[in-house]
């Protein structure tokens, strides 16, 4: 056969993988004027698409770090709260005796 198909490689992906795939890059495609402008397009896109995993992670990073600060503070409450516990009844004891 002579004729070029296109060949779509996505609808071998599982279905809800392949709309992962979709929405990712509808998210590069913000870098369209970039990446078109690049000698080497297939390329440039792949380096924005990095560059959007980047950003992806420094602000999945950034949500934990506010949440291991959150994390420690209420521990480090729950632990002053538990030592103030733990000193009454020891206190209560010594002036009995």
């Amino acid at each position: 056969m002579l004729t070029k198909t296109e060949k779509n490689w996505k609808g071998f992906l599982k279905p809800e993988d392949e709309a992962r795939l979709n929405a990712y890059l509808e998210n590069v495609a913000q870098h369209r004027g970039a990446y078109f402008n690049a000698d080497e397009v297939k390329i440039a896109q792949l380096w924005c698409a990095l560059l959007e995993s980047e950003k992806r992670s420094d602000r999945i990073e950034e949500r934990l770090k506010r949440m291991e600060f959150l994390l420690e503070g209420f521990l480090s409450r729950y632990r002053r709260l538990r030592a103030e516990e733990c000193k009454e009844p020891l206190t209560e004891s010594l002036e009995k005796f």
